[in-house]
């Protein structure tokens, strides 16, 4: 007797894979959406053309291996940092792919030189850079311009405030929030007896949330300073994404992708919505700037494609080799393009259109 079998998503289409020369540290798009930049631990970085689907670019930015990357806002800049307590600021166009423009030791202590953390303020203005507990801002030229101490020793994560020039440090005994505007004016303490692996402010600027070293999620409603916390994670979810409208927060740390409201009403006494697909735990999700489209990645290496927040099942799926590592669409608004890194360092790009 014919037997019907229930099939599940289509797979994404591969346009592009590589194998980077050691495991990934981090991934990015250009502004632009015209390049793509991956980093090994090994320091090098390999610059990638999705369209034409060829590497353009690998070079050596950090001796000592490099930890973070980060694309300038509105320019082809694209900012480096290492365990050799230097940031270096490299010009890449179709004719000279990586050109040295700039370059800063901020630290030469062997014991405290890892810089972990490169933001861009969101007009491309500022860069704040931590090392430690120390919190560095540098002009768009890579030249200093103030320092700062974290109260409670080494930065944990960093975020900006959107469309603002407020910068959010968070560590050790919770979260302090600066006036990059005006050096002198008192910083803002949010106090919490615990450490704060991840930061990221809502877009309307009205809640700041933070992933805890105690498996828990954190966030403060502001100014007002109102909080809350989100607890039964597996894992430590230090994956945080804001909706484009600020009305949900998606966090990792479970195989279910957990959705928590932040209406009017809040996420505070509400359940909140989750989509059981994955069989291992989310460690990486990205949303579309269309606000629409989000991948999740997990444990296992399964990429999940949703078509909106809130569905119930994804409308494509991808496999890796290994764990997923990072998640990264394309910038533009309407884009069908998201890449990928897995742990054992394969870097792909995926076309998630509707086949």
């Amino acid at each position: 007797m014919p037997e019907l079998i229930q099939a599940g998503p289509p797979s994404a289409r591969l346009l592009f894979e590589s194998v980077l020369d050691d495991s990934p540290a981090d991934m990015g798009w250009s502004s632009c959406g015209k390049w793509l930049a991956a980093a090994a631990t090994t320091g090098i970085v390999h610059l990638i053309d999705p369209v034409a689907g060829i590497q353009v670019n690998a070079w050596h930015a950090h001796n000592d291996g490099v930890l973070t990357l980060r694309w300038h806002p509105t320019s082809p800049m694209l900012v480096t940092s290492g365990k050799d307590g230097h940031v270096r600021l490299w010009q890449i166009s179709d004719t000279a792919p990586a050109v040295l423009l700039a370059e800063i030791a901020l630290t030469r202590d062997s014991a405290n030189n890892w810089i972990e953390h490169l933001h861009w303020r969101p007009d491309g203005r500022q860069l704040a850079a931590a090392h430690g507990k120390n919190i560095v801002l540098l002009t768009a030229d890579c030249q200093p311009q103030h320092e700062y101490t974290f109260p409670g020793g080494t930065v944990g994560a960093m975020c900006w405030r959107p469309k603002g020039a407020q910068l959010a440090a968070a560590g050790y005994g919770g979260v302090r929030i600066y006036n990059v505007l005006d050096t002198r004016s008192k910083v803002q303490d949010i106090n919490w007896k615990g450490s704060l692996l991840s930061l990221n402010w809502s877009p309307d600027a009205r809640v700041i949330a933070a992933g805890c070293q105690d498996n828990t999620v954190h966030f403060w409603r502001l100014p007002e300073l109102r909080d809350a916390m989100m607890s039964g994670f597996a894992y430590k979810p230090v994956q945080l994404n804001w909706s484009n409208n600020s009305r949900w927060l998606l966090t990792g740390g479970s195989a279910e992708l957990i959705m928590w409201p932040f209406d009017k009403k809040g996420p505070e006494g509400r359940a909140p919505l989750t989509a059981s697909f994955h069989q291992d735990a989310i460690c990486a999700i990205d949303i579309a700037a269309s606000g629409q489209r989000l991948a999740t990645g997990c444990r296992a290496g399964t990429i999940a494609f949703w078509n909106q927040i809130g569905d119930s099942q994804p409308g494509m799926t991808a496999q890796l080799d290994s764990r997923t590592e990072h998640l990264a669409w394309a910038p533009h608004k309407n884009t069908r393009l998201l890449a990928s890194t897995s742990r054992y360092g394969t870097l792909s790009v995926w076309d998630a259109s509707v086949q």
